[in-house]
């Protein structure tokens, strides 16, 4: 069965605790308002024995400590359910986003967000507005119950049955609802893919006239999750409406069953009292049948994802090697799958990757280096590179590669991203070095300007020697350029090559079409990923 991370960990146990306790001290609190008033009502009727007048305004002023005791205890019941449910997505949000980043096919855009909004509303709800309820009405009903046994056991048999019934009712309108929330999940899950994948293909969509032909689609898709939901919020409605009824009928219960037995009109108002004050939570644990199964639905979704998050990590750690070795002094091993032996490079040499696919080319390399089922082994200087944790990753190498979408933040940032212990002079030499001061300069905050949308306002040449600039920062002993030549304007083509035929380390480098003009210090390894092309 499908698991999300535990809910009682940590501080939430503690708020948890909290909820419980709230429920205690509004179950004491009712049951004291209703003593209260059945006190008073007795001797405003003369049943009663007859008190000083300090003494009923002493039973007033206690019954309305009471009343504005519930209301806190209410609010602070409503603000510790948020603190729980919010807590614990947090958590989940983190959770999804690692395995989007460190998943290697991962899910659309789309569906990562629809994840981290539907499905993390519908933890979100089943929490705050479903267990915590439960947590603090539990307890209530059944102090409250016990209490209005002892004062009079025909009248808490009567506020028994329509909940008994209700309760009943709900039972079995929680499989459509968990059927419809599946229903609903899987159209919305559709949807937000569709318009993802819509809006990326936007320039294609327009220069092939297709526009009115992909808005029909997107209205097609949409209208589905508008009746998918309608559906489900019939299901839910009959769920409320049983909680609802169940308020509802122990009422008209307590005041039927007291005149037919002949029970006191003070006590029949006191247990008024009782089942109104019980009406909030008992609408509240009615909500939380259908909060439950839209939990439940988003949990088979959640669940598979966050587990693989789990057992995959976060790319092996994080702990800082003892020490790293500069680019010209680490070796480079890359050991081959299937006893096809290793490739050796020492700092100078040259590794030219060639492969016929340039996606599956891409794909092996980032395996190769983050950790994948390729069976590529590189090792620095004796350092499992998958292995080494990201903050040795970010030392050992340097990747750039055509069509780098950079994260938003300032191009300071976007510069020292992979060397972030470095100071801010060094990412102004590298871009100095990437012949991007001018560039920088003529923006509106220089270094400080935020990139937007994977890069902009810098050009696609200028984000390739963006890419480049991060790449070689810090000289790590393994640069790896993947198809970058392709960014580049000549100019840019040419700065490449100087950079790459200068660099003290080893390069990896990938590359198109035919075979390219790579030069080092040392020597030059062509390694062919599938079978080289016959003379």
């Amino acid at each position: 069965m499908n698991r999300l991370p535990r809910l009682l960990a940590g501080r939430r146990r503690a708020t948890m605790a909290m909820l419980v306790g709230t429920g205690l001290l509004m179950a004491a609190t009712t049951v004291a308002s209703a003593l209260l008033l059945q006190r008073l009502l007795e001797i405003g009727t003369g049943a009663g024995r007859p008190q000083s007048r300090y003494g009923g305004a002493a039973l007033l002023a206690g019954l309305l400590g009471t009343v504005v005791a519930l209301g806190a205890l209410r609010a602070a019941d409503r603000v510790l359910a948020e603190m729980l449910g919010q807590d614990y997505i947090h958590s989940l949000r983190v959770g999804l986003v690692r395995a989007a980043l460190t998943m290697d096919r991962g899910p659309s855009p789309g569906v990562t967000i629809a994840r981290a909004t539907n499905d993390l509303s519908s933890v979100r709800n089943w929490i705050s507005m479903g267990i915590a309820p439960l947590a603090v009405g539990a307890p209530l009903v059944a102090g409250t119950a016990t209490a209005l046994w002892l004062v009079q056991p025909v009248l808490a048999i009567a506020v028994a049955v329509p909940l008994l019934v209700s309760g009943a009712a709900m039972a079995l309108l929680a499989g459509p609802a968990y059927r419809r929330a599946r229903e609903l999940r899987r159209r919305r899950g559709r949807l937000a893919a569709a318009l993802a994948d819509t809006i990326l293909a936007a320039p294609g969509i327009r220069m092939a006239g297709g526009v009115h032909r992909e808005v029909a689609a997107i209205d097609r898709a949409g209208r589905s999750v508008v009746g998918a939901a309608v559906r489900r919020s019939a299901t839910a409605g009959l769920i409320r409406g049983a909680a609802a009824a169940a308020a509802a009928g122990g009422a008209a219960a307590v005041a039927a069953v007291g005149v037919w037995q002949g029970v006191s009109t003070a006590t029949i108002a006191s247990a008024l009292m009782i089942v109104g004050i019980l009406s909030g939570p008992l609408t509240d644990m009615g909500r939380a049948v259908e909060y439950r199964q839209n939990f439940r639905a988003a949990r088979r979704i959640l669940a598979p994802v966050l587990d693989t998050t789990d057992s995959t990590g976060s790319g092996g750690g994080d702990a800082r090697p003892e020490a790293v070795p500069a680019a010209g002094s680490g070796s480079v091993v890359i050991g081959l799958p299937e006893s096809r032996g290793s490739i050796t490079a020492h700092p100078g040499d040259r590794v030219l990757v060639r492969c016929a696919d340039p996606a599956a080319r891409t794909r092996l390399v980032q395996s190769m280096l983050i950790g994948g089922d390729s069976g590529v082994e590189v090792t620095v200087d004796g350092t499992a590179v998958a292995d080494a944790g990201q903050r040795a990753l970010r030392a050992l190498v340097g990747y750039a590669a055509s069509g780098t979408v950079f994260e938003r933040g300032t191009v300071a940032r976007a510069v020292r991203y992979r060397r972030p212990d470095l100071p801010p002079a060094a990412g102004t030499d590298a871009l100095d070095a990437a012949g991007l001061t001018g560039t920088v300069a003529g923006l509106a905050r220089g270094e400080r300007t935020i990139l937007k949308q994977g890069g902009r306002p810098l050009s696609a040449s200028e984000r390739a020697r963006l890419a480049l600039a991060r790449a070689t920062l810090g000289a790590p002993p393994l640069l790896v350029i993947d198809g970058l030549r392709s960014d580049l304007d000549a100019e840019g083509a040419d700065l490449l090559t100087r950079t790459v035929s200068r660099y003290p380390g080893v390069v990896l480098f990938c590359a198109d079409g035919p075979r390219p003009a790579v030069t080092g210090a040392g020597a030059v390894i062509e390694w062919w990923i599938d079978a080289p092309p016959s003379p």
